[in-house]
């Protein structure tokens, strides 16, 4: 896992999440439309338990999408979580000379939204995963 710098504009991002679900964050990332709230294993139960309404909260709170994943120890359940919003049809892990590649499909119509503008999203996501796996790439299937 790299070594990561929170600025107080993201402590105060996962002191609200913690206030409002009670439940302890492992990540926090956001770029220019979305923020990532990562939360661990057999966690995100708790985190909807106790407010079923709490994306719709925190997105009128920080006036940006949310989305909320589950840590996993495993690359591809991990992915998975994290694009589960997506339609997601394929994850494709490729590992050659010590590098590691993701490939993910989703439905035709998902692809702009997950790409985002200007490739923001994918790129968060790309380091979303990277947080927790050493991976060189992460594309979209067109």
């Amino acid at each position: 896992m790299k070594e990561v710098t929170i600025d107080n504009k993201i402590m105060g991002y996962i002191a609200l999440f913690e206030k409002l679900t009670r439940v302890e964050l492992k990540q926090c990332l956001e770029n220019e439309d979305m923020i990532i709230f990562v939360v661990g294993e057999r966690r995100l139960q708790d985190v909807f338990g106790r407010n079923q309404d709490i994306i719709s909260n925190l997105r009128d709170k920080l006036n940006k999408q949310v989305l909320v994943a589950e840590a996993s120890r495993d690359l591809l359940t991990f992915v998975r979580n994290l694009l589960f919003r997506f339609s997601l049809k394929e994850v494709t892990v490729t590992w050659k000379g010590g590098q590691t590649d993701v490939l993910v499909a989703v439905e035709q119509m998902e692809v702009g939204k997950l790409i985002g503008k200007e490739g923001r999203n994918i790129k968060l996501f790309r380091e979303a995963v990277g947080r927790f796996f050493p991976i060189k790439s992460m594309n979209v299937k067109q």
